[in-house]
């Protein structure tokens, strides 16, 4: 995948209000090619890992084990909704067509997420907060999740 773009060179409309940044593939599960504009605030991701609690009867403090197989988190992105901007609406038609769409986060802090989205519902509405504001959501699991950073090489 290719280094993550700065988010100070970057369209306002592509920067959440903490600095930071989210790209998308426009054909899928690809390498990511296009900026998501409309995002406010970009969610938290979890790492997905699992544990299972292993404690022998006999034992004085618990222990556990890592589960093999990461459980996929619920995700749910709210973004301003702008139909006419070609890319968000790349990224809209996935979601409407079911399409998984792999996607990466940049941190302003340099930390890089990298996960697959598999869309599952979507919506649209009004913010409750901006009259007029217009909004476009959509719901899935997340998948595939990785935590690098921009000093590794991400």
């Amino acid at each position: 995948m290719p280094d993550p773009t700065p988010a100070t060179e970057l369209a306002t409309d592509t920067v959440d209000s903490h600095g930071s940044t989210l790209q998308f593939c426009s054909t899928g599960e690809e390498a990511v090619d296009k900026f998501l504009p409309g995002i406010d605030v970009i969610p938290q991701v979890n790492s997905g890992k699992q544990f299972e609690d292993d404690t022998d009867i006999g034992m004085t403090r618990r222990s556990y084990y890592e589960k093999a197989l990461p459980e996929d988190q619920d995700f749910e992105l709210v973004m301003r909704d702008i139909p006419g901007n070609a890319d968000q609406k790349a990224f809209t038609d996935q979601v409407i067509a079911g399409t998984n769409i792999t996607m990466k986060i940049t941190r302003a802090s340099g930390r890089v997420i990298e996960f697959v989205l598999v869309p599952q519902d979507y919506f649209s509405g009004e913010s409750g907060k901006e009259t007029g504001k217009q909004m476009f959501a959509c719901i899935g699991k997340l998948q595939n999740v990785n935590f690098t950073s921009v000093s590794s090489g991400a």
